[in-house]
C-alpha cells in the first residue's frame, strides 16, 4: 500500500525511471490510448451508420460527435495527456485494455503494484455494482 503520508509520484518518481523504462511505459501509454480511443470511436461510427441509414436525424448525430468530444474522448485525453505514464499503464493492464503478455517484462515489474492497486479497486467497483 502507498501509504497516506506518499504519493504516487514520491513511490514511482519518473525522474529516477531509467531512459529506456520511460520510453517503454511510453510506448504502453500510446498503445493504451489508441486501444481507449478504438473503443470510443466505434461506437461513435456506429451513430454516423445510424444517420446514413435514416435512423438518427442530423441534430441526433450531431448531438451525438458533441457528447463524444466533451465526454468520453476529453476524458480519454486527460488520462494520457501528463508526462507521467506510469498510472494510465498500470489502469490498462488492471482493467484488460493492455494485455499483461504484452507489456514488457520490465514495465510490468516497475508497475506491478499500481496494478493490483487498481485491480482491487475494478473489483470493489464491480461487488458495488452487484449490490
Amino acid at each position: 500500500m502507498l501509504g497516506a503520508a506518499k504519493t504516487v509520484k514520491q513511490v514511482y518518481p519518473m525522474n529516477q525511471i531509467p531512459k529506456k523504462l520511460k520510453r517503454l511505459l511510453a510506448e504502453q501509454a500510446d498503445r493504451a490510448w489508441e486501444a481507449e480511443m478504438r473503443v470510443a470511436l466505434v461506437a461513435l461510427a456506429e451513430r454516423f451508420d445510424q444517420w446514413r441509414a435514416g435512423a438518427l436525424s442530423c441534430d441526433e448525430l450531431d448531438q451525438s460527435v458533441h457528447a463524444y468530444h466533451n465526454g468520453i474522448a476529453r476524458d480519454i485525453w486527460k488520462r494520457y495527456a501528463g508526462n507521467d505514464p506510469v498510472l494510465p499503464v498500470a489502469r490498462a493492464v488492471a482493467l484488460g485494455i493492455l494485455e499483461r503478455e504484452s507489456v514488457p517484462p520490465e514495465v510490468l515489474a516497475q508497475i506491478a503494484g499500481l496494478v493490483d492497486l487498481f485491480a482491487r479497486g475494478a473489483d470493489d467497483d464491480d461487488e458495488e455494482g452487484d449490490a
